[in-house]
């Protein structure tokens, strides 16, 4: 996957963006599915939407669904076939996993949970 930036939020955002490893993961993973379907030119502008939707969860952390079925309660927001799913911690906004459409989301997180 090409080095881009992924460390900030943008200049007017309100928390700092910061991702786990497995949301790392996940990145690598959707932009190497979808290069290898698709072409590495379409990979780079969805990864890149997914990584505009983070700004815009860093400028509105609120805006996405709470889902307090979780310990800690994460936030799940789609973003093209994907849900991002995420927490305010502190000053940051930390994305955990960003998962497909089609992967059980409620059976990953249980898994992350316990």
């Amino acid at each position: 996957m090409p080095k881009r930036s992924r460390r900030g939020c943008g200049r007017a955002a309100v928390l700092e963006l910061r991702l786990t490893p497995r949301a790392e993961a996940d990145l690598e993973d959707i932009w190497r599915y979808s290069a290898e379907e698709w072409g590495e030119d379409q990979a780079d502008r969805y990864v890149d939407a997914l990584v505009e939707t983070f700004a815009a969860l860093c400028e509105v952390p609120g805006m996405a669904r709470e889902r307090t079925e979780f310990s800690p309660p994460v936030q799940v927001h789609p973003s093209g076939r994907h849900v991002v799913v995420y927490l305010v911690d502190g000053e940051a906004l930390l994305v955990v996993r960003v998962l497909g459409g089609r992967q059980d989301s409620a059976a990953v997180l249980r898994a992350v949970d316990g």
